[in-house]
């Protein structure tokens, strides 16, 4: 008799022959994820890596996968193979929804990562809710780090450092501030089992750096924000533009843009989230068993989801403002 296998994702990139650099935080929510099996008691013998970019042709045996992170068309139709949990899930494009109603419908209501793709599933009348990110059920460091510096992690992309933000950063932080690029080259796609092992290795570092040594985290990267605030760091999330998979996260702290930079409080404190936690774990633990989510537990999910941003995005003018504003020679 086969024991029972649970899932969690691997990002080896095979969909994008031309990449040359990776995402260390997709490795982040392959690191949470273990550890939330791990919480629920599943044994790392019952767990195994399964490959997004390669979903489709999945063949190896039974698997429960928690279905969380960013999914393209190509990650479908999943094979019978693989029993979907959908836990943080966030979709790339509405296609992604609509070529696979019948999936979403069987396994309803949905986990959403963001509000965002909530708000798609709500629109084709496909029950979801949102738990977040899979990285908050990351366990919460037990002190503050001892003689802590700030720590500015980015990337690249859209998680590229903005200048205006440099120049808005006191000079004490900056002056003590310790650098993390979470990108990191790669020779070929898809990445084998030893560079997974490498990148996770790499993931793992980082974590530690977050937990041991910050007193503060600058970022625009969801996968260190998250992780961070769930380990209990004080967090400043910075970033271009607010882009629709941070609309979970900013219900839980401000996501600043540009014209927000000169307002950032540089004194952030980290936020308490244990509650949160303590949902969100419920939830994927009945999502596992196959049972439909706690009232109780929805119900803690959707006072954190379900308010509006802590940090309201300025509202754009009217047509008849934008006229006027032209007319007298106000831009």
């Amino acid at each position: 008799m086969h024991t029972q296998k649970f899932g969690y994702l691997e990002f080896r990139y095979g969909n994008n022959p031309k990449r040359r650099t990776v995402n260390v935080g997709d490795n982040i929510q392959s690191i949470a994820v273990r550890r939330l099996l791990n919480r629920l008691k599943i044994q790392d013998t019952s767990i195994v890596g399964i490959d997004r970019d390669s979903l489709r042709d999945y063949d190896g045996e039974p698997v429960k996968l928690i279905m969380n992170g960013c999914f393209h068309d190509d990650c479908f139709p999943l094979p019978p193979q693989i029993e979907p949990v959908f836990f943080g899930f966030n979709a790339e494009t509405e296609t992604v929804i609509t070529r696979n109603k019948a999936l979403f419908q069987k396994h309803q209501p949905i986990g959403c990562r963001d509000n965002a793709t909530k708000r798609l599933f709500d629109k084709h009348r496909i029950s979801a809710f949102v738990t977040g990110c899979a990285t908050l059920t990351l366990a919460k460091r037990e002190d503050p780090a001892v003689g802590g510096k700030p720590v500015i992690a980015f990337g690249a992309g859209s998680g590229v450092l903005q200048q205006n933000l440099l120049e808005n950063i006191p000079k004490p932080i900056l002056e003590h501030a310790r650098l993390v690029y979470q990108r990191e080259p790669v020779p070929d796609v898809p990445l084998s089992d030893g560079a997974i092992q490498k990148m996770d290795a790499l993931a793992q570092s980082y974590l530690d750096v977050y937990k041991n040594e910050a007193s503060l985290v600058v970022t625009p990267l969801l996968h260190v924000a998250s992780p961070c605030l769930a380990m209990g760091i004080p967090v400043v999330l910075a970033r271009r533009d607010r882009d629709d998979r941070f609309s979970a996260i900013d219900r839980l702290i401000p996501v600043y843009t540009p014209s927000e930079f000169s307002s950032i409080d540089w004194k952030a404190v980290s936020q308490e989230v244990e509650t949160l936690k303590g949902a969100m774990i419920g939830v994927a633990g009945q999502l596992l068993q196959g049972a439909r989510p706690a009232a109780g537990d929805l119900a803690v999910l959707a006072g954190a989801y379900d308010a509006a941003p802590v940090l309201q995005p300025p509202r754009q003018p009217s047509k008849l403002r934008r006229r006027i504003r032209r007319l007298f020679g106000k831009r």
